[in-house]
């Protein structure tokens, strides 16, 4: 039974390694990654559109996927899709660094998408939002500052490619995912209730007595499962509403993951500037990812998430129009907190709004919102690029885009009841 492991609620000890699989898992497949494009699309001789068309399947990948992720975890619990979606990884980098078409980078690239979807992310929300009830919001917004921090590795991967290589710095990070990713899967627990817990490290036994024998050890077993069905949350407005906000916001931010670096250099910026941009919108994107979670445990999660939405589309609006190095400065202090505030703020809403039932299957079917943004985005810029020259006519479109997220997170009806928690307002759903 883990009561309590050096005097600490054990659910601090699952955020930390939370926080540390979405740092490598982060670091290496997905901001990472910006770094191994214009390498890949100078030495095969692609144009950027088809190369750009590989991130685009991991936005395919997770509209399959994390929907079938998400009734796993349900089922199976975390552990075993974590320690899956390692081996993927590490299987993917091999298969990637050994390409010689198009078809293999597809391929290889749909592989790690899927190791990635199912190493980090719906697993540990789900972990996460049945540990915690009173400091949800601050524990999703220190997991996802395991991602917001993954940034840190862009310049090291920058270095390693522009001294070794690409395909021998991918064989390199298969190690690391390896032995850093594996020992932290085994950290995760699903619920706390087999454990003789409750959220928030609320002892069972402190339960009122169940009426008989029988249902009492029942309870010990059952994991505290409250809130809606996943059809009574695809009856729900907001459902739809939330899912919107996501579509709306992620053209900008699927198509900076993959083409930031890319843009920078073609309006003249050194390439580890370039790199160090990327760090600077994971690290600067923790004012909104721990900022606006603890924020979000206080206040409206509703406004926070229009403020972010507000500032992140200044921020690519910024981002398009960038033609020297100070730039970057206002371009990270609008973008990066307006993109790292919904990351915890939307599960959260998520979590207090349709409750921790089928926490997992929902999230999973949240990740439509973003597929559509994430398989056209990269590529349309790409494609911009090869017609004209430059990124700036897309990343216009997206910060308009963006702006639209604002008008549908206004219609949501969150309420928020005494305790501070949202509620539903099954009146107006």
């Amino acid at each position: 039974m883990l009561n309590r492991l050096r005097g600490v609620f054990y659910g601090w000890w699952i955020v930390a390694a939370s926080f540390f699989l979405l740092l490598i898992c982060g670091g290496t497949a997905v901001y990472g990654f910006t770094a191994f494009f214009d390498p890949i699309y100078q030495e095969m001789g692609w144009s950027r559109a088809e190369t750009s068309f590989a991130f685009s399947l991991r936005s395919v990948e997770g509209g399959i996927v994390q929907p079938i992720i998400g009734f796993f975890v349900d089922r199976i619990g975390t552990r075993k899709c974590i320690f899956t979606g390692i081996l993927l990884m590490g299987v993917a980098f091999v298969l990637i660094s050994h390409i010689s078409s198009l078809a293999t980078f597809y391929t290889g690239f749909f592989l790690l998408a899927m190791g990635n979807t199912f190493a980090s992310g719906i697993p540990e929300y789900a972990a996460i939002a049945a540990w915690f009830r009173k400091r949800r919001a601050l524990a999703l917004g220190i997991l996802t500052a395991g991602m917001g921090t993954s940034g840190i590795m862009t310049p090291i991967i920058t270095r390693l490619i522009d001294n070794f290589g690409w395909r021998e710095t991918l064989l390199v990070m298969v190690p690391v995912v390896l032995a850093i990713g594996i020992p932290l899967s085994m950290v995760i627990r699903h619920h706390p209730e087999p454990y003789g817990m409750r959220a928030d490290g609320k002892k069972l036994a402190d339960d009122p007595p169940a009426p008989t024998a029988g249902e009492k050890a029942a309870a010990l077993k059952a994991p505290e499962e409250v809130g809606l069905t996943i059809k009574e949350c695809l009856a729900t407005r907001t459902f739809w509403l939330m899912m919107f906000f996501t579509f709306f916001t992620s053209f900008a931010s699927s198509t900076i993951q993959v083409h930031e670096m890319s843009h920078l250099v073609n309006v003249g910026i050194s390439r580890d500037l370039s790199a160090l941009t990327m760090t600077g919108i994971t690290v600067f994107s923790l004012v909104g990812r721990l900022g606006l979670s603890w924020l979000g445990d206080i206040y409206s999660k509703k406004k926070l998430l229009i403020i972010s939405a507000a500032m992140q589309a200044v921020g690519v609006f910024i981002f398009a129009n960038i033609s020297s190095a100070w730039m970057i400065i206002p371009f990270l202090v609008f973008y990066a907190p307006g993109f790292g505030g919904p990351i915890p703020l939307l599960p959260a809403i998520q979590a207090d709004y349709f409750g921790t039932r089928a926490f997992a299957s929902v999230r999973g079917l949240m990740a439509l919102g973003y597929t559509i943004p994430g398989i056209i985005g990269p590529w349309f810029a790409g494609w911009i690029c090869d017609m004209q020259g430059n990124y700036k006519t897309a990343f216009l479109i997206y910060a308009a885009m963006t702006l639209l997220a604002i008008p549908v997170m206004m219609m949501t009806t969150l309420t928020r009841g005494k305790t501070g928690a949202t509620r539903r307002d099954s009146a107006v759903d």
